[in-house]
């Protein structure tokens, strides 16, 4: 994408009851009233993800939007032990931080969301939460077959690192899940969630993105999008699975084609 870009400036905030949810706000250098929140994934991908979420945050902060990258209760920065993570309460942690940005001035205010965290942004929409825009980056339509994913990769983990693999210690109520405490309610929460649950779905002008090695929708995320009312721009771009990879993996083409949908579709006069 040819595009003119300028610095935009950072900072640190707290917000929200209390103030203990930590975020970072990336702002254009003038004043703008369009804006969106970053879903972060879950766990370990939130971790492999972080550069492109801050790259992308900087990129479209450049191009006049405001945006607000943040830790859920009870993960990163933000107050409270990963065992006190919920999806209910991960939701209710977007709602605030749309409202946040609402506080600020900014009057248009969508979500783009990561893996999980695209699952979040969409509930939370469905669920009545107001926003103006929905990007979902490679969302997880079914939370039991994340579930079992996660599990999935604890036991190679497990394989190559004590050469047995014995899945998720328990202790009382808390689950190890390849290396992070969940309390079982709350990974019963996951393996709940099915987004084709809530189809018919009024969703505001949405990008579903998938971002894998080919260029075939794939079936469940076709799925969601026929759901979908009205129908989602649908988008496939071949990338590495970045938010699963340690290494660095280049980002431009999934950068561009958010960005173009966003100046498009997604885009408002100041």
């Amino acid at each position: 994408m040819n595009s003119t870009r300028t610095t935009p400036s950072r900072r640190i905030i707290h917000f929200g009851p209390e103030g203990k949810l930590y975020g970072v706000v990336h702002a254009p250098p003038a004043h703008s009233t369009r804006g969106f929140v970053i879903c972060a994934p879950f766990a370990e991908e939130a971790k492999c993800a972080y550069r492109p979420l801050y790259e992308i945050a900087d990129l479209a902060a450049a191009q006049g939007w405001t945006v607000l990258r943040f830790d859920y209760f009870g993960t990163g920065n933000s107050a409270g032990a990963f065992e006190d993570f919920t999806p209910p309460l991960a939701k209710e942690n977007i709602a605030t931080a749309i409202a946040y940005l609402h506080e600020q001035g900014i009057e248009r205010v969508g979500l783009l969301g990561l893996g999980l965290g695209a699952t979040l942004a969409f509930e939370a929409v469905a669920n009545d939460v107001k926003a103006d825009l929905l990007i979902l980056w490679q969302p997880i339509v079914s939370g039991e077959q994340f579930y079992k994913l996660n599990i999935k990769r604890q036991l190679v983990r497990q394989m190559l690192t004590h050469g047995k693999a014995e899945g998720g210690k328990s202790a009382g109520d808390i689950i190890d899940l390849d290396g992070y405490s969940l309390r079982t309610s709350t990974i019963d929460q996951l393996k709940s969630i099915d987004l084709l649950d809530y189809g018919p779905a009024t969703v505001p002008p949405t990008l579903l993105f998938q971002i894998s090695f080919t260029q075939n929708m794939a079936s469940d995320l076709q799925a969601l999008a026929d759901t979908c009312h009205p129908e989602p721009s649908s988008e496939t771009f071949i990338c590495e699975p970045f938010w699963k990879r340690i290494g660095f993996v280049d980002c431009t083409g999934v950068y561009d084609v958010t960005l173009e949908w966003l100046s498009g579709v997604g885009g408002c006069k100041n």
